[in-house]
């Protein structure tokens, strides 16, 4: 459960802040100057998947989530002290019992689907113009390696965040030790996976708990549509992460290149938390041009992940410290169902979208990945191919009751080329073919 020490924290610090001032000009500037910001959200989703051994598709995830989110987030007492509060319910309206359970809906201790509501954000804030903190349950802000996890709302850390700002620099860093994702009611430790031996000597893997992870980023903007990122990261005793960005923004452009790199700290060949040998890292370049009603995007990604591992994920837990556990500053998203990681993988996308005004907008995109490193060869010496297409159409109400709200639909045909299983030891993070059919509404409001 969210520890209480945190959440007083945040009540003590707001309480000794109007202390600074008068009581009425405290009270005036917490709540005058506060917002309450939120949504209701839906997204129904009918993912089929062709099981191993078998040509024809099952059911995969069939379901339909409502999520309300509510922020609140206050004025200034003093001109320097607030508070941020967030929460998100889900209630599940229909399930499919064979299906997996979505990152929509919220599970408990067992992954099971539990209606009901979490906590995603709770934290003191310091405003002194340049230099802005945070501390308690946060989302990262500033430029740096760690990220969050998201359905409609986004993962938690529980931790604190410093950023400086001032002439185009703009510096960050950040210290975690708890972290939950947005489909899960409680903060957790991150952890990495150890080999150890129980009372009859067997090997077996037990998870380790990592004390912290932290990051240190900066960011500078030259003043003539040019920038430049950096930054540096850890999982505590397990991964290094790196992070590279130079980027060019001009009028109906953008277009950047990024560096994601990894580095584990075990040199030990049987060891668990040797996931890499050596530095694993991804190339991306990235742009996307307007033109009239159109705008195109244009990405390329190429992959080195060689070692046990076998594709790349930027997580300061990675993959071994369990899925949804953590996750990375990565700004990769190509909604086309493969990450396109695998070593040696190189990997395109293309994509457009036209807007008809009036509320309405259609796109196509197109993923191909190629020359994947099988990481087994007694599995197959194949090179991996895996290939996505998609469509999408889109309306925002222009008035009435549910003007600014939005519906998408977002179809996917997902084809892996190459001949193994899911998850296969060659390709550990490849799938067979999928169809996939997201259908979201979402209308945000604030007052």
């Amino acid at each position: 459960m969210f520890k209480r020490t945190l959440i007083a924290t945040a009540v003590i610090a707001a309480a000794c802040a109007s202390t600074t001032t008068s009581a009425n000009t405290s009270t005036s500037a917490f709540f005058d100057d506060s917002t309450v910001s939120g949504g209701v959200y839906n997204m129904t989703r009918i993912r089929d998947r062709q099981p191993n051994g078998s040509e024809h598709f099952a059911e995969n995830i069939h379901h339909s989530t409502t999520m309300v989110g509510l922020n609140f987030s206050s004025g200034l007492v003093g001109g320097v002290f607030g508070i941020d509060l967030g929460a998100h319910g889900t209630w599940d309206m229909w399930n499919s019992g064979s299906s997996q359970w979505s990152e929509f809906s919220l599970v408990d201790d067992k992954n099971k689907i539990k209606d009901g509501f979490t906590i995603n954000r709770a934290n003191v804030k310091l405003d002194f113009d340049v230099f802005k903190a945070r501390a308690g349950y946060i989302q990262p802000s500033g430029p740096g390696v760690l990220g969050v996890n998201w359905s409609f709302m986004p993962g938690t850390y529980r931790g604190a965040e410093g950023v400086y700002s001032a002439n185009g620099l703009t510096i960050a860093y950040m210290w975690a030790d708890e972290y939950k994702n947005p489909w899960n009611y409680d903060m957790e430790k991150m952890t990495r996976n150890d080999a150890v031996t129980d009372k009859d000597d067997n090997v077996i893997t037990k998870a380790t708990e990592i004390d912290y992870v932290q990051s240190l980023g900066a960011s500078y903007a030259f003043g003539n549509g040019y920038s430049v990122l950096g930054a540096w990261g850890e999982g505590e005793d397990f991964v290094d992460l790196y992070k590279f960005k130079l980027a060019k923004d001009g009028e109906g452009f953008n277009v950047s290149y990024h560096f994601y790199g990894m580095n584990d700290r075990d040199d030990k060949e049987d060891s668990l938390n040797n996931i890499y040998d050596g530095l694993t890292y991804q190339h991306v370049l990235m742009s996307k041009f307007n033109k009239d009603n159109w705008t195109f995007r244009a990405e390329a990604t190429y992959t080195i992940a060689k070692g046990k591992q076998g594709n790349f994920v930027v997580r300061p837990t990675g993959y071994n410290g369990g899925f949804g556990k953590s996750n990375g500053a990565y700004e990769v998203w190509w909604d086309s169902r493969s990450d396109f990681n695998h070593n040696e993988e190189k990997a395109v996308f293309l994509g457009a979208t036209y807007d008809f005004d009036h509320g309405w907008s259609a796109g196509a995109s197109f993923a191909y990945g190629w020359d994947g490193k099988s990481n087994d060869t007694k599995v197959t010496t194949e090179k991996l191919k895996e290939i996505a297409y998609n469509l999408d159409v889109g309306y925002t109400f222009q008035s009435g009751q549910l003007k600014g709200a939005s519906v998408k639909a977002h179809y996917t045909i997902y084809d892996l080329e190459t001949d193994v299983n899911s998850w296969s030891t060659a390709f550990p993070n490849a799938f067979r073919d999928e169809r996939d059919l997201k259908i979201s509404f979402a209308m945000p409001f604030s007052f």
